[in-house]
């Protein structure tokens, strides 16, 4: 029997209070038409009254129509006028996904290794004390953390250990915990590079933080820039920039490092989608340059997928306390989905899968931009082999970015431009071109979908 509250007011006695509390119910929508009440027992035991009571109720509200009695099938609600109908659908703030939709932020889907993951569940669930299904602690289960930091260590080159190490869920709880955490240091400026990933700059600003732009050229961004702004910290993707592509060149890397020594400020590392490289092995962490100053951040969204929900950070030593005491038991993280994962790296799964879809998103890159090449001589693209998105930069004067994007659009072609990444005014229009998203049977569709569309617009 499903669960029936009603909030009843006996001033004038029991039959008049149940059949007022049901009235108000059935005509405000909240038991709807053709629900199947309980029954006249179960009434009477859930609310301390005689049967006879309900069953004299029951009669006076049929009577009303308000209820339906037939014999052996139990009573239900009547079809009757609601003074306050149920409030209609919230429309859903995503729209549907462009046939050819090819917006950066999210990896195939139909890679995610159910198969895999399900065994790490299964040996999970198995092997786990009664103990592990109490609260966690609130950095995050041990043996997750003990994992990732021989993981980061071998193939990002970042200096971790267990206790360095913080679990969040997701990367917008992780800098939302490190935005508080700054606050409560009294650390209100944080330089940003621009353009960069919008939704970031949003989760610092909503903490208190102001917000200060540093440009970004084809070495990433521009170090000596930083000088003199009243800031103390700055958050780079030095492996990947986004949303321009390019790899923050090595003198650049020890130019940021040496600032943050000099000013006691901290360098916030992106590390979004590190881990796909195809010319070279990943480029190394910055953290690893000088673990007492940079705040590392990874996720498993673009390895695995964002339905997991995990992501985590490096912390140095001086910021552990502010972090523990804003995160405490705010930020958990499923037990459960933090041992399969420690499962699934510790067992060499997560390397097994990045190596196939390096391989796979290689081609995906290669044709893609063979197609823009091709077909967008007016797109000037980033050089970069690695992520899992092209940035074109538009360099036809007569081309308008937010035409484009309003027409690809039309044509159910998701592009994304530079405009919404810019803090102030934009210095240059482009596109951010996305080729992990579709799933690998409707990749050439997609492409053909692509090239079509860029030919009407030569």
């Amino acid at each position: 029997m499903r669960e029936f509250l009603l909030e009843l007011d006996i001033t004038d006695g029991k039959r008049a209070g149940l059949e007022r509390a049901l009235r108000s119910a059935i005509r405000e929508g909240r038991v709807p038409a053709g629900t199947l009440l309980p029954s006249t027992r179960t009434i009477a035991s859930d609310y301390s009254m005689a049967r006879a009571t309900v069953v004299a109720a029951y009669e006076q509200l049929v009577i009303e129509g308000y209820l339906i009695a037939h014999q052996g099938a139990g009573t239900r609600v009547a079809e009757v006028h609601q003074t306050h109908p149920a409030p209609p659908e919230d429309d859903n703030p995503w729209p549907p996904a462009p046939l050819a939709d090819f917006r950066p932020g999210e990896p195939d889907g139909g890679t995610f290794p159910r198969s895999t993951w399900g065994q790490a569940v299964r040996r999970v669930l198995a092997g786990t004390s009664e103990g592990q299904f109490g609260y966690a602690d609130p950095r995050g289960v041990a043996e997750l953390r003990s994992v990732l930091s021989e993981y980061l260590g071998r193939s990002r080159s970042v200096v971790a250990t267990t206790g360095s190490i913080s679990v969040f869920g997701g990367v917008t709880s992780s800098f939302g915990f490190l935005a508080e955490a700054f606050r409560s240091m009294g650390l209100t400026r944080v330089a940003v590079e621009n353009p960069n990933l919008t939704f970031l700059n949003s989760v610092f600003s909503i903490h208190g933080i102001d917000l200060v732009p540093v440009p970004v050229d084809d070495q990433g961004l521009v170090v000596s820039s930083l000088e003199g702004l009243d800031v103390g910290a700055v958050l780079v993707t030095p492996a990947h920039q986004f949303p321009l592509g390019v790899t923050m060149s090595a003198e650049r890397r020890t130019a940021l490092v040496d600032w943050a020594r000099r000013q006691r400020a901290w360098i916030v590392e992106d590390d979004y989608d590190g881990e796909f490289r195809y010319d070279r092995h990943p480029i190394g962490s910055l953290q690893g340059l000088d673990p007492a100053r940079v705040i590392y951040t990874g996720t498993a969204s673009k390895m695995l997928s964002p339905a997991l929900r995990i992501s985590w950070l490096v912390v140095p030593e001086e910021l552990r306390a502010a972090l523990s005491m804003v995160k405490h038991l705010r930020g958990g993280v499923s037990t459960i989905e933090q041992l399969a994962l420690a499962d699934f790296i510790h067992r060499g799964d997560l390397d097994r899968h990045l190596r196939a879809c390096r391989a796979m998103y290689h081609e995906r890159r290669s044709q893609l931009t063979a197609i823009l090449e091709a077909n967008a001589p007016w797109l000037t693209l980033s050089h970069a082999e690695a992520g899992l998105h092209l940035a074109g930069t538009i360099t036809d004067s007569a081309r308008s970015e937010a035409e484009i994007v309003a027409q690809a659009a039309e044509a159910e072609v998701g592009l994304i431009g530079f405009a919404p990444m810019w803090l102030g005014s934009p210095t240059a229009e482009g596109l951010v071109i996305g080729f992990s998203r579709p799933a690998a049977h409707q990749f050439p569709a997609a492409c053909d979908r692509i090239a079509q569309f860029l030919q009407t617009i030569r």
